[in-house]
């Protein structure tokens, strides 16, 4: 191919509108632009695409012949044009987001819900991974921001962190441990119990080791799991006590299958938090939701 694309775009326009000074008008260029690029073509095709009449620029048999295969060719990456634009807009945005679980139940799908109400058009791509996983597909460009339940120990520049809303964990036990109910407990009193948590790998079980150091106790859950909405379940069938976000617990402990249980030794408030890439670009409609998320109360 001797002619690049932006000689077929122009040949385009000048059949299209069968005039020289609407095609520039309508390419936001000059008609002698357009005429020289016209004439390029031609010596390009080594043949002649135009004859000048009263009517205006008509086309040879050649040139009909020539349009028509142009005419398809320009269809097509006018309309990938547009299908670009539109995902990329408001219209038909795509938004992707990597979150922990934690975030996802305490924040992420109720923001979700609200901002589809605004617009119903724009779709969500979510990949539920730990807050490491989360912060790295980020860097990695594989989506457009990661919100999660625990603080990185390192992040650094470029990515940016934006607190989006404090959460409250509380202790919670099934009725084998009914004794429990309705009085105050010491974390002391508790640590000989077992203990349900996430793996020593989660950033959220740094938190926990840190909380009963703060008091003199070592953290030896009996039972590991990989994600926080297996604690649940996993109190429901008595196998232990364990923390979880009050949100994901609100149910099971309004239904009486689950209850809380009063700690003496206040538990801290936790953050879920928007992460970013400050160099990479956003498009129209994870912009739209990054503010949104950031102005939500």
């Amino acid at each position: 191919m001797t002619s690049n694309f932006e000689y077929y775009r122009i040949f385009y326009y000048v059949a299209k509108y069968g005039n020289l000074t609407r095609a520039a008008s309508a390419l936001n260029t000059s008609q002698p632009a357009v005429t020289r690029t016209i004439h390029k073509l031609e010596d390009d095709l080594g043949c002649r695409l135009f004859i000048r009449s009263k009517m205006g620029m008509e086309l040879t048999a050649e040139g009909q012949q020539f349009f028509e295969y142009v005419s398809a060719g320009c269809a097509q990456f006018f309309k990938g044009e547009s299908d670009l634009k539109d995902r990329l807009s408001l219209e038909k945005g795509t938004i992707s987001i990597s979150a922990t679980e934690t975030a996802l139940h305490c924040y992420l799908f109720q923001a979700m819900e609200e901002f589809s109400r605004k617009y119903p058009k724009v779709h969500f791509q979510i990949l539920n991974n730990s807050t490491r996983d989360s912060i790295q597909a980020v860097r990695d460009g594989k989506v457009d921001m990661a919100v999660v339940s625990s603080l990185p120990l390192h992040m650094g520049d470029p990515l940016k962190m934006k607190v989006l809303r404090s959460y409250r964990e509380i202790l919670i036990g099934g009725p084998r441990f009914e004794q429990l109910k309705g009085r105050k407990c010491s974390l002391r009193e508790l640590s000989d119990l077992p203990w349900i948590s996430l793996t020593s790998e989660a950033i959220s079980r740094n938190f926990l080791n840190s909380y009963f150091l703060q008091y003199g106790l070592t953290f030896s859950p009996d039972l590991e799991l990989a994600t926080t909405d297996l604690i649940l379940p996993a109190v429901r069938h008595n196998l232990g006590i364990g923390f979880i976000p009050e949100e994901i617990a609100a149910e099971d402990l309004k239904a009486g299958v689950v209850f809380a249980i009063d700690l003496e030794e206040a538990f801290p408030e936790r953050n879920v938090l928007m992460i970013r890439d400050s160099e990479y670009p956003l498009s129209v409609a994870a912009k739209a939701f990054q503010k949104f998320a950031q102005e939500r109360e």
